[in-house]
């Protein structure tokens, strides 16, 4: 276990310029609560974030039997009280935070807990994360950004996982307390965090699991420094058939056309991901795709602030993973295994794709 995984990196990093937590549920028919908690140091303008958002299934979007109707709500307090606990090496850190007249976000070793109640929106959510599952199971701190965390203050962005998959309990209202439709059951929980000094020029992230709960898969990367044709990916799949696979830089690398262990097609007119990354031993071909209607603007962190809909998300989309191995670098490459992610039992898609910045066409 290295020195920095000894440090809990979903705890807050206060020197830097940024810090966000994101946290996607995915609960009945296929429908998303996502949640964001965000501030940028010495903004401009909209320097603290607040998102809660909603997403009923596929197409029971705008149906008749849905009893809570999709919403997104971007809030922008003019400031966090932030509480961070003692650090214990190779432990958790519990920390507190909270936007007056909005919620707030309660992390202890054990579970993260979001209470939002906004009177004005008629908004009431309750979420609770437990048992999660850490990006690895060697070692719970670690993330998917391995060693290279050794480079995260001189680094632009960081991403950290805290769990790919945890239990969530829900609670959520929306409209009238008294006759308002609501919410409340359980479902899985992807939660993570980014710092550093802003989001980058442009970008692609994913996330999905598999209906049986047993394989997830994590996508990150893009534009890796401003004006420098780089892009760096990091990637998680977890399934019992291949167990725990990652893949980062140098093999998730490509400068211009150099690029001999991964290719990635991203079209965000076609909401159209596909990536090829290996290493010498292991070879993981993604596809992804989600309809072009289903794609809903969400606010992120600049340098000068947040810029509102920089980038444009769906949680419908379809992720279809093909696994290789070979024994040697010069071996064929032999199927591990198929798998079809980002879908319910009924056949509802629900993975959830990003294009961000200069990789969406939807932003301006």
């Amino acid at each position: 276990m290295s020195v920095l995984s000894l440090r809990d990196h979903f705890a807050p990093h206060l020197s830097r310029r940024f810090d966000g937590y994101y946290t996607r549920t995915q609960i009945e028919g296929g429908a998303t609560i996502a949640v964001i908690f965000c501030w940028v140091k010495g903004a401009k303008r909209r320097g603290n974030l607040v998102l809660v958002l909603y997403q009923p299934g596929g197409s029971s979007r705008a149906g008749p039997g849905v009893s809570v109707p999709a919403f997104k709500y971007q809030f922008f307090p003019d400031h966090f009280d932030v509480s961070v606990g003692g650090a214990t090496k190779g432990e958790p850190q519990g920390f507190v935070i909270t936007a007056p007249g909005i919620g707030s976000m309660k992390v202890s070793p054990h579970a993260i807990e979001y209470d939002i109640a906004v009177a004005e929106k008629d908004l009431r959510l309750n979420l609770v994360l437990t048992d999660h599952t850490p990006w690895s199971h060697t070692d719970p701190l670690g993330g998917p950004m391995g060693s290279i965390l050794h480079l995260s203050r001189l680094l632009p962005l960081n991403w950290h996982v805290r769990s790919t998959q945890s239990v969530a309990s829900y609670t959520l209202a929306h409209g009238p307390s008294d006759i308002g439709p609501s919410l409340s059951g359980t479902g899985r929980a992807h939660a993570e965090k980014n710092w550093g000094a802003s989001f980058p020029q442009g970008w692609i992230w994913a996330q999905t699991f598999s209906e049986d709960g047993r394989h997830t898969l994590c996508i990150a990367g893009g534009a890796a420094l401003p004006w420098v044709p780089l892009q760096a990916y990091l990637v998680g799949y977890r399934s019992p058939a291949c167990g725990a696979w990652d893949f980062r830089p140098p093999f998730a690398l490509a400068l211009g056309p150099l690029a001999p262990f991964i290719h990635v097609r991203h079209d965000s007119r076609l909401g159209l991901v596909e990536m090829d990354v290996a290493t010498w031993t292991r070879r993981l071909r993604v596809k992804i795709e989600a309809p072009l209607e289903s794609f809903v603007g969400i606010t992120a962190p600049l340098k000068d602030g947040h810029a509102l809909d920089f980038a444009h998300e769906s949680f419908e989309a379809r992720v279809s993973v093909e696994a290789f191995s070979r024994r040697w670098p010069w071996s064929k490459w032999e199927l591990v295994e198929g798998a079809v992610l980002g879908q319910t039992g009924d056949g509802v898609n629900c993975g959830a794709l990003e294009f961000g910045g200069s990789f969406s066409h939807s932003t301006k």
